[in-house]
């Protein structure tokens, strides 16, 4: 075996644990959030029967819409802890997402050195999720004040301008906010690889150097970095579609345990299919950023 064949198959042997270090990280972080929804439900009696909490999924199923209307204050104080327990769930997935992208720039490490590197740049991953959010929360409002904006001057349009535009701006702004997220991935890759060089200048490992650098990636490839990351969220939607077209599919009469069953099945395999795409991506980044640096 020549050393190009070996070089690859080590690197697709870190990229599958990388994808499964994700994979692994998300399905435990999101059923800890799920989890105080599942004692509300616990709470309100309505899965104390034989079939347990499989009876609100049957089909025509009345017990699901009682269960909101009697555990209401149960349910509401379960979703203010799901949604802390969220908040800093995505805050501690840094961490992993980190260990993926060392996995894939330096395979064969151990872990020990891995994990001290994963930890020394969460605060600059975390400074630069901080910005993301900003500014994606600006992209996100932007399309609404525009519509709002070009409303008087769309009075005496075509009602069915009228009615694309909205649509049509809120998707430039997805578009603009997935942009962005790129900008955000190769602003990390850029961390991460700082920090294996161990620059002496800690300014240039800060995240607003990481940020420019990835601005710079950007405006010198910007056809090779959209090109690199859209098709990647493409990818991920079709494995999400792919699993809702499958389940509506389904026999309505299929026993619940089945259904429930097929349910998880379909959603972790759109899941890992998701994640491959994110693999390939933060692969792409690195590269990027490293070509750039």
């Amino acid at each position: 075996m020549n050393d190009g064949t070996t070089t690859r198959l080590t690197w697709l042997s870190s990229a599958a644990a990388a994808g499964m270090l994700l994979w692994i990280s998300r399905t435990l972080l999101g059923l800890l959030v799920s989890y105080p929804i599942v004692l509300a439900i616990r709470a309100s009696a309505m899965s104390n029967g034989p079939d347990g909490d499989a009876v609100l999924f049957q089909p025509g199923s009345l017990l699901l819409l009682e269960l909101l209307r009697i555990g209401a204050p149960w349910l509401a104080s379960a979703l203010r802890v799901a949604l802390l327990l969220a908040l800093l769930c995505a805050i501690s997935e840094l961490v992993p997402l980190a260990l993926a992208l060392d996995l894939l720039r330096l395979p064969g490490r151990p872990l020990l050195e891995r994990t001290r590197r994963a930890l020394r740049v969460f605060p600059g991953f975390l400074a630069l999720g901080a910005i993301a959010l900003l500014v994606q929360a600006a992209l996100l409002l932007a399309p609404s004040l525009l519509s709002a904006a070009l409303k008087p001057a769309l009075s005496s349009a075509d009602e069915r301008l009228r009615s694309l535009a909205p649509i049509v701006l809120i998707g430039l702004g997805l578009f603009a906010c997935a942009g962005f997220g790129a900008l955000l991935d190769i602003a990390r890759a850029t961390l991460l690889q700082r920090e294996q060089r161990e620059l002496p200048d800690r300014a240039g490992r800060g995240a607003r150097a990481a940020l420019a650098h990835a601005l710079l990636c950007f405006r010198r490839q910007p056809f090779r970095v959209l090109a690199s990351v859209y098709p990647s969220i493409a990818g991920g939607l079709l494995g999400f579609l792919c699993a809702a077209w499958l389940l509506l599919r389904q026999d309505p009469m299929m026993p619940t345990a089945r259904a429930l069953a097929l349910a998880f099945g379909a959603h972790q395999l759109a899941v890992l299919f998701a994640i491959g795409w994110r693999v390939r991506w933060l692969a792409a980044a690195l590269e990027l950023s490293a070509e750039n640096d």
